[in-house]
């Protein structure tokens, strides 16, 4: 095997720029998902503390996620994308069994060739909740540094064009024509915490300079830069508080500045892209959905040296499963599973209690709940952007539409007036 520096020099493919490439493909593929929230099976048995945490997941499928996990190495496998990237979350609470758990799940891709490209998330690094769970009790278990970070998902690193020195950002040159830069814009401590992780995000002046060095670096290059983080660069919906990037007005310039077609984030286990609303920056934002909640999706990128093609994909468990596997209905209609799962665990304890807030009682109280979970549902899957008239029969629109305090709420969510969720192509 190639020592790094060996490696940067004959082992992977070079650039005319003397910086390293991951790839000579012109015509790159990479594999797009976020918010794994992974959990490592040994931090937890099938006993009362294990029930507790897993009943209050909001929706994430934290019992399955090894055998989703699996048959997503194995369709990659087969399908041999340039890369697969995870844009932050990827465990639970940030517990370093569960980092090392992923990372070797993950690792065939790697014997494969298949670069795996991985940023941390405001779950990830320094996580005040990391937790095991035995029995009726839960116990503090290690958390992950920044140093074990490095270590642990080491690919990007390894192959990197540059690391900002402040933050575990660093950038690749996917091939000749593409530059990814992978921000790190989490709010962590400098040392194991002892308390809930930071919601919000925050990119800090060092590193925003840095950023701007690689933009330049990449346009004297010829480069067409690629951005993903975990924090989101626009608001995807107004009832959302804490998923922005503190700073995003800063980055939304530098990146108009370079002309960065798009962003890809995470954070708010929604599937949504949206172009600035107010039609001053030009960069689109894609938000990839959860892995382990509905819809069950990942993003698929087909790169030329002038186009961007995105389209999200199934996942597909049924060809990878066991014979034992094949006996549960919820791995075999794993899409429908997810849905089920979301609306009853997330977003029915959700909105039952807006609407009893706002007034409401009896068949109301029961018809607009109802009502408001699909909503929440759409949103959160990506299918918002039709359906009205379907929308329009349930018995809980109008119990809605006839309430002052949930009416504003609902027609927020009603209709996407931004772009399609599923879908995005652009030539340079």
């Amino acid at each position: 095997m190639c020592g790094f520096a060996a490696a940067l020099a004959f082992c992977y493919p070079q650039s005319t720029d003397h910086e390293p490439v991951l790839s000579n493909e012109s015509k790159p593929i990479l594999w797009v998902t976020s918010d794994t929230h992974f959990i490592a099976p040994s931090l937890h048995d099938e006993k009362h503390a294990w029930q507790l945490i897993n009943g209050s997941a909001a929706g994430k499928d934290l019992t399955d996620q090894p055998v989703a996990i699996h048959a997503f190495v194995q369709e990659a496998l087969k399908q041999k994308p340039t890369a697969v990237i995870i844009t932050g979350d990827v465990t639970l609470n940030g517990e370093l069994a569960s980092a090392k758990s992923i990372a070797k799940r993950l690792r065939p891709l790697q014997n494969a060739g298949i670069h795996v490209l991985i940023i941390p998330g405001n779950h990830d690094i320094y996580d005040g909740w990391a937790r095991r769970f035995k029995g009726k009790e839960q116990y503090k278990t290690t958390q992950i540094s920044p140093e074990a970070w490095r270590k642990i998902f080491s690919d990007g690193y390894q192959h990197e064009a540059s690391e900002d020195a402040d933050s575990l950002s660093y950038a690749v040159n996917l091939n000749q024509n593409y530059q990814l830069l992978m921000l790190d814009d989490n709010i962590y401590t400098v040392q194991p915490s002892n308390i809930q992780p930071m919601t919000g995000g925050r990119l800090r002046p060092s590193t925003l300079n840095w950023i701007r060095q690689r933009l330049e670096t990449a346009k004297k290059q010829h480069r067409q830069t690629l951005v993903f983080m975990h924090h989101n660069l626009y608001d995807h919906n107004s009832h959302s508080v804490g998923w922005t990037l503190d700073n995003a007005n800063a980055l939304r310039k530098l990146l108009a500045e370079y002309k960065v077609p798009v962003v890809f984030s995470g954070h708010i286990h929604a599937q949504d892209i949206s172009a600035d609303p107010s039609k001053k920056y030009p960069t689109k934002e894609i938000v990839s959905a959860s892995f382990s909640e509905t819809p069950g999706i990942y993003g698929v990128v087909t790169l030329t040296k002038d186009t961007f093609s995105y389209r999200t994909q199934k996942q597909n468990l049924t060809p990878y499963l066991t014979a034992t596997q094949r006996t549960y209905p919820r791995l075999l209609n794993y899409q429908h599973h997810l849905e089920k799962d979301f609306k009853e665990t997330q977003a029915l304890p959700i909105v039952w209690q807006e609407a009893r807030d706002a007034g409401l009682r009896g068949d109301d109280l029961k018809n607009a709940t109802t009502f408001l979970a699909e909503l929440n549902w759409r949103f959160f899957s990506g299918n918002d952007s039709g359906g009205l008239d379907t929308l329009k029969e349930m018995a809980g629109y109008k119990v809605v539409m006839g309430n002052s305090h949930l009416r504003k709420r609902a027609q927020a969510m009603l209709i996407d007036h931004n772009l399609p969720d599923h879908r995005l192509f652009l030539r340079y």
